[in-house]
Order: C-alpha cells, then sequence, then structure tokens
C-alpha cells in the first residue's frame, strides 16, 4: 500500500532515453496536489518528453511516476485517469465540440441525460456558445478549439491534468487571454496541472511553481518569484529574463557572480552602495520602458529597464545603482541538479541561450 501522500504527481529518479540518447536525466520531483507547475525550457531539453512520460505515452527506462499517490508506472494512459491537451488539440474532425467533449465520458459510460448535462456545463465554463458546441473543429477558431480541448480533457475529472504548449498556435493577444482563463478555470476545478511551455512570461504567470530544465535534468524548482530573484545557475537566471551577471564574490558566498535584473538597477540614483558610472551604449524604446544598455568605465556592460520618462541617449554619461537586497550570488557553473524533493545527479553546464 502507498504511504498517504498530498503529492498530486510524483517522479523519482525518472530517467528516459532513444536507444544510447538519454533524453531524461534522473528526474526527482514532487508536485503538491491542487498546483500548476509549469516545465519551461528550450527546445530539447526533454520537457515534452517528461509530460509524455507523465500521460503513460512513454515508458522510462528507470525510475517510478506516481499520480496522487498511486504507482501507475506500468499503466498505460487509459488507465492513468490523466487529461491531455496538445499543442495541436488533437480534436476529432468528424465531432462536434459537444460529442468531442462527450467522448471521454461516454467511454466510461456514464448516463446519456448525466453525459448531456455535464458537457453543456463544461462547455459553458470554458465560454463556448450553445451555436459553436454544434459545430465541427473545422469551423471553430484556433482559441475555440482550444476552449474544445480543455474542456474535453478536464470533463473526466483527471488526477492530472497535461498540458503541452496549448496556447503556442495563437496569436499574442488570444494567448495572453487564454492563459489567464487556463488559470482561473485550473484554480476553480482544482485539478493538478503540467504545463510545457517554452515562453518565460506565460510560465511565470500562470504557475504555482516552475521547473527550468536543460539537457534531461531540471535545474531548479521553485515559486515563480523565487526562481526568477534567486536563480542557482547562471543558465537559470539567464533563460528566465535579461540578467546581469557581474564577475565577483559577496561577503559570505562563495559565488563567483552577483545577478542583478534590468529592472531592479536605476539610471543617476540619489545615493547607494553599488554604483557603476559608463556612457548609454544603446536605447530601446518598449511604451512605458526603456532598454538602456551601457558600456562602464571598468568594461561590464549592463542592462537597465526604466521608465520612458527618463531622458537619455547613446554616448550620455550616467551612473548605474542597485539596492543591496537586489543583488544575488551564483556560481559560475552549473551546480548539481536541484529539485523539489532535493536530489542530487551530475553537474551540468548547459548551453547558454542568447543573451
Amino acid at each position: 500500500m502507498n504511504p498517504p501522500t498530498n503529492d498530486g504527481v510524483r517522479l523519482d529518479a525518472i530517467t528516459f532515453g532513444y536507444g544510447p540518447t538519454t533524453v531524461v536525466r534522473d528526474v526527482s520531483l514532487a508536485l503538491p496536489a491542487g498546483k500548476l507547475l509549469a516545465l519551461l525550457g528550450p527546445s530539447g531539453c526533454g520537457k515534452t518528453t517528461l509530460l509524455k512520460l507523465l500521460g503513460g505515452y512513454l515508458a522510462p527506462s528507470a525510475g517510478r511516476v506516481f499520480l496522487r499517490g498511486r504507482d501507475v508506472t506500468a499503466l498505460p494512459p487509459e488507465a492513468r485517469n490523466a487529461g491531455t491537451v496538445f499543442q495541436n488539440y488533437a480534436l476529432f474532425p468528424h465531432l462536434t465540440a459537444r460529442q468531442n467533449v462527450a467522448f471521454g465520458l461516454e467511454v466510461r459510460r456514464v448516463a446519456r441525460a448525466v453525459c448531456d448535462r455535464q458537457v453543456d456545463d463544461m462547455l459553458a465554463r470554458v465560454g463556448l456558445s450553445a451555436e459553436e458546441r454544434d459545430r465541427k473543429p473545422a469551423r471553430l477558431s484556433g482559441g475555440q478549439q482550444q476552449r474544445v480541448a480543455l474542456a474535453r480533457a478536464l470533463i473526466i475529472e483527471p488526477d492530472v491534468l497535461l498540458l503541452d504548449e496549448p496556447l503556442a498556435n495563437l496569436d499574442r493577444h488570444l494567448r495572453d487571454q487564454l492563459r489567464t482563463e487556463l488559470r482561473t478555470l485550473q484554480r476553480q476545478t482544482g485539478v493538478t496541472a503540467v504545463l510545457v511551455t517554452h515562453d518565460q512570461e506565460e510560465a511565470l504567470a500562470v504557475s504555482d511553481l516552475i521547473g527550468v530544465m536543460a539537457a534531461g535534468r531540471v535545474l531548479q524548482v521553485g515559486a515563480p518569484a523565487d526562481v526568477y530573484d534567486r536563480p542557482r545557475t547562471p543558465f537559470v537566471a539567464k533563460f528566465l529574463g535579461a540578467a546581469n551577471l557581474l564577475p565577483g564574490k559577496m561577503v559570505g558566498s562563495a559565488a563567483e557572480f552577483v545577478m542583478v535584473r534590468p529592472e531592479h538597477c536605476a539610471l543617476n540614483p540619489e545615493g547607494g552602495r553599488w554604483t557603476w558610472t559608463g556612457r548609454v551604449a544603446g536605447v530601446t524604446f518598449l511604451g512605458a520602458d526603456l532598454l538602456v544598455d551601457v558600456t562602464c568605465d571598468n568594461g561590464l556592460s549592463l542592462r537597465v529597464r526604466s521608465r520612458a520618462t527618463e531622458r537619455v541617449q547613446p554616448g550620455d554619461l550616467v551612473t548605474v545603482g542597485a539596492a543591496e537586497h537586489h543583488l544575488w550570488p551564483i556560481p559560475d557553473a552549473d551546480p548539481p541538479e536541484v529539485t523539489l524533493t532535493g536530489a542530487g545527479g551530475d553537474a551540468l553546464s548547459p548551453t547558454f541561450p542568447p543573451a
């Protein structure tokens, strides 16, 4: 018998590969029930493979998969009670939206009257109109298809909802709208969810926990603000957003870099212990904000994100300042893997994405 647990998902030392190529390496993590974990990383890092291992579409070569405390490692997808929303939605083209959503309940032999009621309730919940419910996927927009796919996955009351970049094919405005709706629906239903994405902003916006992956390993897992403000590796620091990495040590730390985010830097501050002088190398207008690149006298290049009311031009002499509490020491290479359960692993030094 499995011991009682509050874990919605638990992975114990999961490894998977194709032939001699290892794609997922010794991943261990635990996701509390009712929470949403965003797996974030560059293409090819293993995040979609890890999702398929959770859903039973692939079998690990080592390790175990638990859903709500139940060992499902040897179970096929249909026996795991996992709802999956794929990037291409994978709707049945010959069925209407209503029939697509009803499919899972019909397979479970739910009574027709109960099925009809639950389908209408779920489609209303995801915002599909009565007219749209009787259309086939070809007559639905991308956003409407996404809503149908989400409703189909949720209606079976899954132990875990698996989301494989479900918003990637939508335009920016609709993607922003639907990610808010997705997060609201996940909280309302209380379903445990794992979202795969390569979009840093999306991961930060919707998740309770973020897991940053590279080269098949989970480098760090934590609350979005913690991972963003206190990254444990240079890769995590740079992948989650722009980061100024300054060589040097802070008192009491063995780290070789000090990180400060551009939005935590100020131009020409009135005071402050940590300051650098230099000349503006470039200014990028972002509407309400400016990105100001500064080449410092000591050769460092710093980026500052400031309000567009700042009046600076390339060539201007400026001072860049940062409060000490915004400085974060990190090592100059990636340390052993850090996961929710604290499992160890080999040191990893993934290739940095472009700054």
